[in-house]
């Protein structure tokens, strides 16, 4: 057989008798010797030569038969090793090729998600950057139109404040100081008046005997008699406990009389003199209430965004919001 051909072939054996030709020449010569009966001693010793060689060479290839019945399951065993070894050589072989698939195929999908965050951060910074810009363009034209929206109001406040001299007091109101509506002859005397001995008690008591009488006049509605007694009070303490409350009224008495101009003045009149004042809010409601009575809807809005600005929490501000049309619910973030 083929594989007995082989294990001889890998332990060198060499090809020997089988055991039944040798005993087919045995009995032959046995045969030969009983039908010959005579036989010389050369012929004799000739075929007990070649009986021994047969019987050696029987027994080598007995020895080498059981050789390689011993050493064939050896060999069997060491080759189903190797190609044990073998297959699972290929089986770890492929199970890597597996994985480094799946690897391959893993960070190719990380990369595509990281270079999608990537597009759309640079498209979200585009987009910041633009809308920034564009922000950054608009406030600086309303800072522009805020600018030019308060040269305005100066420049109508001035003018009001020029109608309210007429032309012919005018050379009276030369002596007049600039931005206090005194004369020389007031100024001189408010620096006098330090010098005088007055009792700061006495003071006191007059400054709030005048206020008080003043202000009972104005809520019987007499505002016009109020008015005067207040200007009186401020033209003689221009400083006192009550100046800010008494500018306030004289504001308040021409806004209820509907001299809105006048009244746009004596507001403009506090927050000069009495700028920390916490009469200022309520004041800045009315001089832009005022502004819109006057059908100056521009200047009023500006002055109500201001008071909005400056004083976001007061109940003026919520009013001025009302005023116009603003809701005092706060906008959600995107």
């Amino acid at each position: 057989m083929y594989w007995k051909r082989s294990i001889n072939k890998q332990l060198n054996l060499r090809p020997a008798w089988p055991l039944t030709k040798f005993f087919g020449v045995f009995f032959t010569l046995c045969s030969f010797l009983a039908v010959s009966g005579c036989a010389t001693t050369d012929q004799v010793d000739s075929m007990k030569w070649e009986l021994n060689t047969l019987r050696g060479d029987v027994r080598k290839l007995k020895t080498a038969s059981e050789n390689a019945e011993t050493q064939m399951p050896g060999q069997i065993k060491k080759i189903d090793n190797k190609i044990k070894s073998l297959e699972d050589k290929q089986d770890a072989t492929a199970n890597t090729v597996s994985d480094m698939l799946i690897k391959v195929q893993t960070l190719t999908s990380e990369f595509q998600i990281l270079t999608g965050q990537f597009e759309e951060g640079r498209h979200l910074s585009e987009k910041n950057t633009a809308e920034a810009v564009e922000s950054r363009e608009a406030l600086i034209v309303k800072i522009k139109e805020l600018e030019l929206a308060i040269d305005e109001l100066k420049k109508k406040i001035s003018e009001l404040a020029a109608r309210k001299i007429p032309d012919n007091d005018k050379d009276k109101s030369a002596g007049v100081s600039e931005g206090t509506g005194k004369t020389d002859k007031d100024l001189q005397e408010d620096k006098k008046e330090p010098e005088k001995s007055v009792d700061d008690k006495a003071r006191e008591v007059e400054v709030k005997d005048v206020y008080m009488a003043a202000y009972q006049a104005y809520k019987e509605g007499r505002s016009a008699e109020a008015r005067e007694q207040f200007i009186s009070l401020l033209k003689k303490y221009p400083e006192n406990e009550y100046s800010d409350n008494a500018r306030l009224w004289v504001a308040e008495s021409y806004f209820a009389e509907g001299s809105y101009e006048d009244a746009i003045l004596a507001y403009e009149e506090l927050f000069k003199k009495n700028p920390q004042s916490d009469k200022i809010p309520g004041a800045m409601l009315k001089q832009g209430s005022a502004f819109f009575e006057l059908k100056d809807k521009k200047t009023g809005t500006i002055i109500l965004e201001k008071l909005i600005e400056k004083y976001p929490d007061s109940k003026q501000a919520k009013s001025a919001k009302t005023k116009l049309g603003k809701s005092d619910t706060p906008k959600k973030k995107k």
